[in-house]
């Protein structure tokens, strides 16, 4: 990701054409005094400030990555005036939507790409990191979602 490519969108500064995007990672789910582990899928508004509007949790990662790749190729891009991807009737949705990442230089949330504030990486994201995930569920069923970002898998 380059911040060259930041895009201004109904007042708002974007990260690429898309408006949101997906980050799969381990983590676990706190809710009243419970705790469970699962894989958390957090989406994120794809704007520079790259803040987390809502999160999905799995007990494994194919059933996450299935999940993703129904709802990865109907997110709402820029360049389509927040509509998603026209894609043809007769071809793969999926496989149509990976090849216009691969053209854009994009990367989908099952590539295991995390997309980070700027702040913690120049790029925007990166391939190798094994981001842990906190979803905390208070009494009020508002959700806090905290990412630990201090380790590469394999350290």
């Amino acid at each position: 990701m380059n911040k060259s490519l930041n895009i201004k969108y109904q007042g708002e500064t974007y990260r690429d054409d898309r408006i949101f995007v997906m980050n799969l990672s381990h983590g676990k789910v706190e809710k009243k005094s419970e705790t469970y582990t699962k894989f958390i899928l957090v989406t994120f508004r794809n704007s520079i400030q790259l803040v987390a509007t809502k999160q999905h949790y799995f007990d494994n990662k194919e059933d996450a990555e299935k999940y993703i790749k129904q709802v990865e190729h109907g997110t709402p891009l820029i360049s389509q005036n927040g509509k998603r991807l026209p894609i043809p009737e007769n071809v793969d949705k999926w496989e149509f939507w990976l090849d216009w990442l691969k053209k854009k230089k994009l990367h989908s949330a099952i590539s295991g790409y995390q997309n980070l504030p700027y702040h913690n990486n120049s790029n925007g994201g990166e391939f190798g990191r094994d981001n842990y995930v906190t979803v905390l569920i208070t009494e009020d069923n508002k959700t806090l979602v905290t990412e630990d970002m201090t380790k590469k898998k394999g350290q």
